[in-house]
């Protein structure tokens, strides 16, 4: 009873999460700032789900699976953003001011 409330719980955050960043890519002004709003959406939404995972199938096959692909986007994802904004401000960028000035 309440691994499945903790669980319920967990993929709710996980899921507004993922939600909430969604909308804020869809209004973010500038490449910096739709990096930005990717953050909690490749860092808190897969721990939270992964949890949830746990919580209701315990620390089987699919929960260490859960916990071994959060840790794998929790790993990546930065490095990914960070790429990709160092790679919009070499290349320039019409929806970033000043982008591209420094090559």
């Amino acid at each position: 009873m309440w691994r499945a409330a903790i669980g319920d719980v967990l993929l709710l955050i996980g899921v507004l999460a993922v939600l909430l960043s969604c909308i804020g890519l869809i209004v973010a002004r500038d490449t910096y700032d739709r990096l930005h709003y990717l953050g909690p959406a490749t860092s808190l939404g897969p721990v939270c789900i992964a949890l949830a995972t746990v919580a209701y199938f315990g620390l089987g096959q699919a929960g260490i699976k859960a916990l071994l692909v959060a840790a794998v986007l929790l790993v990546t994802g930065p490095v990914v953003t960070h790429a990709t904004a160092r790679a919009t401000r070499l290349r320039g960028s019409r929806d970033v001011p000043g982008g591209g000035d420094e090559r």
